[in-house]
């Protein structure tokens, strides 16, 4: 979302404009990476909660590594196809 002002003030200049696109893209890229970073960390700690729960019967332990196996790292992802 950008105001009339906005528009007013960047649509004549594509220098200006260019900067804040970059400027935007930059900031969603920063975001993407730590969104990613915290994604892996919680799919290890899962991973790790799985492999050194006690207590757990085999097949609790099982559907614990499954559901950090199937846990999608969405942001890495679209990190991974926005940013090359």
């Amino acid at each position: 979302f950008v105001t009339k002002k906005f528009l007013n003030t960047y649509a004549r200049d594509r220098y200006q404009l260019g900067q804040v696109e970059r400027m935007v893209e930059k900031s969603y890229r920063n975001y993407l990476v730590n969104e990613c970073k915290n994604q892996k960390a919680y799919k290890m700690s899962l991973e790790h909660q799985a492999r050194s729960t006690k207590g757990l019967t085999e097949a609790d332990r099982q559907r614990q590594w499954r559901k950090a196996q199937e846990f999608e790292l969405s942001r890495c992802n679209e990190l991974q196809e926005l940013f090359p």
